[in-house]
């Protein structure tokens, strides 16, 4: 797997393990919003691994043709039915708590 991109999100809300959110529900508009640095280029329907910090993690496609150096967010990276999908929560995690974000191509 290539590493893709790498972030840091505050939870917008508290979860609790077995819990199932997406990160629409998860992250603030602002968090959703917030840019970081494509480090790969992939193609538009390549699959991606997103993993939230031990909280869990899930494989989105990609919402269009990205290359290395791009600055995305969450929304600009992802259709709205990718961004919908359900991850199930493996701990429990408070509101405010900071996540890295991690992004692999597939």
């Amino acid at each position: 797997m290539e590493q893709f991109a790498t972030t840091e999100l505050k939870l917008a809300k508290s979860v609790k393990s077995g819990d199932k959110e997406s990160p629409l529900s998860l992250f603030s508009a602002a968090e959703r919003f917030r840019h970081f640095d494509l480090l790969a280029d992939a193609n538009e329907d390549a699959t991606v691994k997103v993993t939230l910090e031990g909280l869990g993690e899930v494989d989105l496609k990609l919402g269009a043709d990205m290359e290395k150096g791009q600055k995305k967010t969450i929304m600009t990276l992802f259709w709205f039915a990718e961004r919908s999908k359900d991850i199930e929560m493996m701990r429990d995690a408070e509101a405010g708590e900071s996540l890295i974000i991690k992004m692999q191509k597939l």
